[in-house]
């Protein structure tokens, strides 16, 4: 089992979840930018913040060496996201968009409108 993990791999992978925790809420900070408008800005900003900044984070901080920072660059690109979709599956996080945070005008459906499933449902199969 040593043969297969290093204590290299784990000290790299400990760094790049540091990294991670520090990526997530700035990841989201750039998406109030009016430049960043869907899931194609959102990869290759993660990309960009997870290399260039988690490069420099890993020299700077922990002293490694290029490949080891790449490394922490790479991990902390595929563990960002998957930290923060785990914390919103688990209601840990709660994010409301600043648009809607600031205008609470909601869109209110009478109950007279509201669709019943079982009986259209019935009404199709007749």
């Amino acid at each position: 089992m040593d043969i297969l993990i290093t204590d290299e791999l784990i000290t790299i992978l400990m760094i790049a979840t540091t990294f991670s925790v520090i990526l997530m809420p700035l990841i989201q900070r750039f998406k109030r930018f009016h430049i960043i408008k869907n899931d194609v800005h959102i990869f290759i900003l993660n990309m960009f913040l997870s290399f260039s900044v988690g490069i420099l984070f890993a020299i700077y901080f922990y002293e490694l060496t290029v490949i080891g920072a790449l490394w922490v660059g790479f991990f902390s690109f595929i563990e960002a996201p998957a930290i923060y979709h785990l914390l919103k599956k688990q209601n840990i996080i709660n994010y409301t968009p600043k648009a809607l945070a600031e205008n609470h005008e909601y869109l209110k459906v009478p109950v007279e409108n509201k669709i019943k499933r079982n009986e259209v449902e019935d009404e199709i199969i007749r």
